[in-house]
């Protein structure tokens, strides 16, 4: 229970990453909220070990975002905090991309935890909705990426804290939207 609680807790610490940045930065308060980000990555490297997270993307962000963290933290140079979110997407574009090669695809492995028995079509479904999948995280890396170059870090944190949660749950929304229909008419099993 305490441990479900805590990693609710980090997610949604982490889910805010660009605000807590954002806050951190405009307000003067670099060094403590490195401190904070390190303290709580750290936290969910650690947990990672014991969790196993389908994909496993979780220890490889959790490690990325330390040695990015500690490197702004020993420079002086708490900018560097901005390209978290290129690291996560790109971790999560090779996550999904790997299991494009190594089968079954991520979505297969999702899927399989509801329905074990997947049907030929839903596995072909599953491979193909992977794919968009990792053509997304790759955008969205080059837009976070874009955002961190352009120096405004407004914007910056619209996009990363904001935009790329909805575009997310957009493209999350409309495939399962979309599956239901194929469900509903027959056309998916």
């Amino acid at each position: 229970m305490l441990k479900a609680i805590i990693n609710t807790l980090l997610s949604i610490c982490l889910l805010a990453y660009p605000v807590l940045v954002y806050l951190g930065l405009s307000q003067g308060y670099s060094q403590q909220i490195m401190w904070l980000l390190l303290a709580l990555l750290i936290i969910r490297a650690a947990l990672s070990l014991r969790i196993q997270v389908l994909g496993g993307w979780l220890l490889p962000t959790s490690v990325a975002g330390v040695i990015l963290v500690a490197s702004a933290l020993v420079s002086a140079q708490p900018q560097r905090l901005q390209w978290y979110p290129v690291i996560v997407n790109l971790v999560m574009a090779a996550a999904f991309a790997y299991t494009l090669v190594h089968k079954p695809s991520m979505i297969e492995r999702f899927a399989r935890l509801r329905e074990p028995q997947l049907s030929d079509q839903g596995v072909r479904y599953t491979y193909r909705v992977t794919q968009i999948w990792s053509v997304f995280f790759v955008l969205n890396a080059a837009l976070a990426t874009y955002t961190v170059l352009l120096e405004d870090m407004v914007l910056w944190t619209v996009y990363n804290g904001l935009v790329a949660y909805i575009a997310m749950g957009i493209l999350g929304g409309g495939e399962f939207a979309y599956r239901m229909w194929l469900k509903s008419n027959g056309q998916l099993k």
